[in-house]
């Protein structure tokens, strides 16, 4: 498994330009070092919008779903410091999930994500599933694709709100297909080659498919938090 770990914590947001300078500097230095640094989580990686509906993408990735739903994540989640109380007001339009992996796929990270948030049809769950357990793999191997991950909402985890999240509406999405590639335009292509909108309603999916591509800004690990 190309994640590290069986579950992520994923969030599109908007942060407008005047604000980043703050944003950046909460954000690196204290929440990814914090995130990274509880039990159970594994990588947190920021990524902004190169083709994409909101500025920003924050990817953790994490041992399993008990660790979000867990004691020391919701510790720290229910006691925000006050810069994160303050800086939290500056971040708008979230899409957030708490999802458990159910493939993944690859060589290793890359510098660029495509994102696609899914719906299947009432029913079809199942034959959208088939449909992309054969075609990531496939996609997987393309030229310049090093990673593909396909990942699924817990939404009564997703839809908890802690402390740090109060005042915030937030949408929860349900499936979610990663991307890595080496650049924009090899994600495009992937993405064109076998995960098109049409291709993707024909084996079950619903028209509301959102495409999104992003370009990594920062990357913590476990091994710099000295954990």
């Amino acid at each position: 498994m190309m994640l590290a770990g069986q579950a992520i914590m994923i969030n599109w947001s908007n942060v407008a330009k005047e604000n980043r300078p703050a944003y950046y500097e909460w954000h690196s230095r204290e929440h990814m070092v914090g995130r990274v640094g509880i039990p159970g989580f594994q990588r947190g990686r920021r990524f902004m919008a190169a083709r994409a509906s909101r500025d920003f993408l924050m990817l953790y990735e994490v041992d399993s779903l008990a660790v979000l739903t867990g004691p020391e994540y919701l510790a720290k989640a229910n006691n925000p410091s006050p810069l994160t109380q303050r800086t939290t007001k500056l971040i708008s339009n979230s899409v957030r999930a708490l999802a458990k992996v159910r493939l993944s796929l690859g060589i290793g990270q890359g510098a660029h994500l495509l994102t696609l948030r899914l719906d299947p049809q009432t029913g079809r769950d199942e034959e959208l599933g088939r449909y992309l357990n054969e075609a990531l793999p496939r996609l997987a191997v393309m030229p310049e694709i090093v990673a593909a991950h396909l990942c699924v909402a817990d939404k009564p985890a997703s839809t908890m709100v802690p402390v740090e999240r109060q005042g915030r509406p937030t949408i929860v999405p349900n499936w979610i297909v990663l991307i890595e590639g080496v650049s924009l335009e090899a994600l495009d292509r992937a993405c064109d080659a076998l995960l098109p909108a049409a291709t993707l309603c024909r084996h079950g999916c619903t028209d509301a498919i959102e495409r999104d591509t992003y370009s990594v800004q920062i990357t913590v690990s476990k091994m710099r938090t000295g954990q």
